[in-house]
């Protein structure tokens, strides 16, 4: 099997994830793929979103 990689930034709301913002993350990174690391980037106070800059790997089409 061989996998690609893939570098994803992703806007993910804050008052949606407060609760468990770690794991709000990964569940939406896991849709993409497999993530190896992951940071926030940016916050965005007046809009409540993070900016989430990620590399995850998936297999690649046949």
């Amino acid at each position: 099997m061989t996998l690609e990689t893939h570098f994803l930034s992703l806007e993910i709301s804050l008052p949606a994830a407060t609760y468990d913002l770690v794991a709000s993350i990964e569940t939406e990174l896991r849709r993409h793929g497999e993530p190896l690391r992951w940071a926030i980037t940016q916050v965005n106070e007046m809009a409540q979103t993070a900016t989430v800059e990620a590399v995850v790997t998936r297999p690649s089409d046949p």
